[in-house]
């Protein structure tokens, strides 16, 4: 009797679907996370990339522009991404009587998935911006 109901139910294959389904969507889930959240800092550096060539253009055109009025600028334009941190780094070259400024900008979004640790993007950005003469 018992031999009869372990070979019915070895032949069951009802519930493997499910079994199967239960394995795997835990795995899925997290990595249609992950992927939409290093989509998002992808775009969050991207769109911090815009804002500093824009502000190194204004350096270009504005001989008054400060490295701190600068980085206001810079911060001013990317107050929405919250968790973003970037350093800025300058140096200047004489070029005969053009100055040119280099602006180093070291991009950093951190990227948080559930069940790891947060992962840091970091991306540098190089801008380089002919100072006004006079």
């Amino acid at each position: 009797m018992m031999r009869r109901v372990w070979h019915r139910l070895a032949g069951d294959r009802s519930g493997t679907s499910a079994i199967e389904f239960a394995i795997v969507m835990p795995a899925f889930v997290i990595l249609l996370i992950a992927g939409v959240a290093f989509g998002q800092g992808f775009y969050a550096i991207g769109s911090v990339q815009w804002a500093v060539e824009r502000t190194a253009r204004d350096l270009m055109v504005d001989g008054t522009l400060s490295e701190a009025q600068y980085e206001a600028r810079v911060r001013a334009l990317t107050e929405n991404f919250t968790g973003m941190d970037f350093e800025v780094a300058y140096t200047t070259q004489a070029y005969g009587e053009i100055e040119v400024m280099q602006v180093r900008t070291l991009l950093r979004y951190p990227v948080r998935i559930p069940l790891m640790d947060t992962v840091w993007l970091q991306y540098p950005v190089d801008t380089y911006a002919p100072r006004p003469v006079g």
